[in-house]
């Protein structure tokens, strides 16, 4: 049934996901009630699960990664440090100076990228 499924056609696909749906339906309605909140649940999860898994497009496996550049970090470790020294100095002004290097490294790798 599903090797099929691609080339139906819109009207006849709209019929066969009713029908699942309908079936799906008669389903749990005939299991014990005890179960049937469970058995929504299920239903609903590999729904989502499919929809999930089939929509993600799928990434290149030779691309490289893109380049990293520590600046952006750095301003985070500035600031999340400058906060941090008024509660801990010691790691905070590490944080910060740790931020600050990032920063400079950050600097150079794109003054250098410009220069080429």
């Amino acid at each position: 049934m599903t090797s099929d499924t691609p080339n139906l056609a819109p009207e006849a696909r709209e019929q066969e996901i009713e029908r699942l749906a309908q079936e799906l339906g008669r389903l749990i309605q005939g299991a014990d009630p005890e179960r049937r909140h469970d058995l929504k649940e299920l239903a609903i999860a590999l729904m989502r699960e499919e929809f999930i898994h089939k929509v993600e497009p799928v990434a290149d496996v030779g691309a490289a990664p893109a380049p990293f550049n520590p600046l952006g970090t750095g301003v985070l470790l500035f600031f999340l440090g400058a906060g941090l020294s008024f509660v801990f100095g010691p790691v905070g002004l590490l944080l910060m100076l740790g931020g600050v290097g990032f920063v400079i490294w950050g600097g150079l790798i794109s003054w250098l990228k410009k220069a080429k």
